[in-house]
């Protein structure tokens, strides 16, 4: 059997100040990901593209290693720039958003971007993500790239594999790829993730999954929810994250909440994201920031994840320490409540569907 071997090494010039590792590969995105060690000199390792890497961030730039078969042709470089969308200005955009919005510096921490990522690993990420958190999603995840992609080899204490291929589950039957993935402890989502293969495969496979990146944002957005298990802020993380559709805003609870308290105050006495209240919100975060609106949502996503609040508190404890008074503001996340004076009004806009019931 073929072992990866190390197939490249190079430098990034991604600096720290517009890509911040721990969020990106950590936050939610991929579940593939995992920190090697700590500061003062971090180190992320993942699969990513038929590819074991290996990431040490500095303040210029990414050092990394790719290790994938010999028989791999590769242009590595370009591989992990596409991946971390290395052409996107972020900088740029994040002054834009601060210009567009008050509240939106309150949020701004240590620069996320968003990954550009395989259609097919993201849409079965995010069938697993439903009702989940991010440990319990990335156990699943391996359990499945170990029964059914390919073994890279052993790296830094763990066992690495490659992200199934459809053609891994051709000749599984739906009924024992779901008693397989029931017994794995992937409950009510082994029906979805099943029904889910089966529909791509008797739909053209690849080509059904070719066509969808060739989609507007819509029509692609519609095509997903026919998908088992799907609805839209799946379908919008899907959008996002692998067919290149910046504008989708997903909204989880975690969105609807930083609307609730900062952009929507009217929403504060609804707990539900009802599909009318899903699209109130997608639609003025869009008409807020633009084209990119997505990429600015995953910046407040970030922000209020407890993960991300705890590091920020001990950075932020460090710098009282070893910093004159005046600079330790700048390290800290604002999260008081902002003015309610807005330009913008929500969206009337209203969804063209019933949205699927979803965990």
């Amino acid at each position: 059997m073929n072992t990866a071997k190390l197939q490249s090494t190079g430098v990034l010039k991604l600096a720290s100040t517009v890509c911040d590792l721990e969020r990106t590969l950590l936050g939610g995105q991929s579940f593939r990901w995992r920190k090697l060690c700590d500061a003062p000199q971090p180190k992320y390792c993942g699969v990513a593209l038929n590819t074991y890497w290996v990431l040490e961030p500095s303040s210029e730039h990414i050092t990394y290693e790719a290790y994938a078969y010999p028989t791999t042709v590769c242009d590595y470089h370009t591989l992990l720039y596409t991946y971390l969308r290395a052409d996107f200005n972020l900088a740029e955009q994040q002054r834009k958003w601060v210009s567009l919005d008050a509240n939106f510096s309150k949020f701004v921490s240590k620069p996320v971007r968003v990954l550009n990522q395989e259609p097919l690993e993201n849409i079965i990420s995010f069938l697993c993500s439903q009702n989940n958190n991010i440990k319990r999603i990335s156990s699943m995840i391996q359990w499945l790239c170990k029964e059914y992609g390919m073994k890279l080899g052993h790296f830094h204490g763990q066992d690495e594999y490659t992200f199934p291929t459809l053609n891994a589950f051709e000749n599984v039957s739906y009924d024992k790829l779901a008693t397989q993935l029931r017994s794995a402890k992937f409950g009510y989502r082994a029906e979805f993730l099943s029904r889910t293969l089966m529909y791509i495969q008797a739909h053209d496979g690849e080509a059904w999954i070719d066509k969808l990146r060739t989609m507007p944002y819509f029509k692609a957005r519609d095509t997903l929810l026919q998908l088992p298990g799907i609805g839209y802020k799946v379908a919008d993380c899907i959008c996002l994250m692998s067919l290149n559709h910046l504008e989708s805003v997903p909204v989880d609870t975690h969105i609807y909440k930083i609307a609730q308290q900062h952009y929507l105050p009217q929403l504060a006495g609804f707990k539900s994201i009802t599909t009318k209240i899903y699209t109130e919100v997608a639609e003025y975060f869009r008409q807020l920031y633009g084209k990119y609106a997505g990429w600015a949502q995953s910046v407040l996503f970030c922000a209020d994840l407890l993960q991300f609040q705890v590091t920020d508190a001990k950075v932020n404890s460090v710098c009282k320490r070893k910093t004159p008074g005046n600079l330790e503001k700048s390290h800290t996340l604002d999260l008081s409540p902002p003015s309610t004076n807005h330009a913008l009004k929500p969206s009337k806009t209203k969804i063209r569907k019933t949205q699927p019931k979803t965990a």
